[in-house]
């Protein structure tokens, strides 16, 4: 077994496991999103960047009746703000700065950087910003999460 089989199948199992027990705690399975390429037991494959941007398509702006896209040069502040969520939740999902960077138009990992502290910032001072961010977030998971979850997420925001 070469080095990226054993690598993917000790992933496999570690996912596995603790979707088990998540599932004997809690009662339901969560949603693993991880920078792999691992199916779950689904049979769904699991978010990679070019399926986090698919997310971000109905939220681009079009500009002289063009889509404006995640990856371009523009610097129109609305493809700006949606860039810096992109790069938090990328983030958040372990993958790294060069990365996220060279996928987002080929930027540098300092972009990234000043494009995660900005994110901080206009989360904690824009409300417009925010309710952006909670609305993207919630549409990734509704496409991932089993609906089972939708009282469990309507108590969380009612408390």
């Amino acid at each position: 077994m070469n080095p990226l089989e054993y690598k993917k199948k000790i992933e496999h199992e570690l996912i596995k496991g603790f979707l088990d027990k998540f599932y004997h705690k809690v009662g339901y399975y969560p949603t693993v999103i991880t920078n792999t390429n691992i199916e779950t037991k689904d049979g769904l494959a699991i978010l990679n960047l070019s399926d986090l941007e698919k997310h971000f398509e109905p939220y681009l702006p079009t500009i002289y009746e063009r889509k404006m896209s995640l990856t371009s040069k523009d610097r129109n502040r609305s493809l700006v703000d949606l860039r810096f969520i992109f790069f938090f939740i990328a983030r958040t999902m372990m993958y790294n700065l060069k990365d996220i960077g060279m996928y987002c138009g080929g930027r540098d990992h300092t972009t990234v950087i000043y494009g995660l502290k900005t994110f901080n910032n206009l989360y904690k001072t824009d409300e417009n910003f925010r309710n952006r961010y909670k609305t993207i977030i919630n549409n990734i998971k509704k496409s991932y999460e089993p609906q089972t979850l939708e009282y469990t997420d309507k108590v969380e925001l009612e408390s």
